[in-house]
């Protein structure tokens, strides 16, 4: 990212906030396919973008199980002894939906919506390690039900 587009990003008065002084990821990609697309170049649209390719990574993960259970009879149980969760649970979790991010002190932070909270053991049943791993990448931090991942 050039110097001039950093602090177009980043700058507020005197000081510099990196929420992305951390993360591994490819931003000359990510600016390229915001500019392409239209949007405007900013710190939240940057994270949305970041966090977006992470969702279709844990949509991939649901789709896996779906596809290696999908036509088993036992498919319910099957998900229980394998994945801690029911396929019916497995189906309704939708990251693009239920994760949210803030940019919070210069930190970004992802959580579940109020609204889906309740899914929250299911969600780190399955998606668990690929958050943690996507945490450890970008510096990012999960947010769970008040405790920091």
């Amino acid at each position: 990212m050039n110097k001039e587009l950093y602090d177009a990003v980043f700058g507020y008065g005197d000081s510099k906030i990196d929420p992305f002084a951390t993360t591994e990821a490819d931003f000359d990609a990510i600016i390229k396919d915001m500019r392409l697309g239209g949007y405007e170049i900013t710190a939240l649209n940057v994270v949305e973008f970041i966090l977006l390719n992470e969702c279709d990574t844990l949509n991939s993960i649901k789709s896996a199980i779906i596809d290696e259970c999908k036509d088993l009879q036992n498919r319910e149980d099957y998900c229980k002894q394998n994945y801690g969760i029911s396929f019916k649970e497995l189906f309704a979790l939708e990251p693009k939906t239920d994760i949210e991010w803030d940019i919070k002190s210069g930190s970004v932070i992802i959580f579940l919506s109020g609204e889906i909270q309740f899914k929250e053991d299911a969600y780190m049943k399955v998606f668990g390690t690929a958050l943690q791993d996507f945490c450890k990448k970008t510096g990012f931090t999960y947010v769970k039900l008040g405790e920091t991942m």
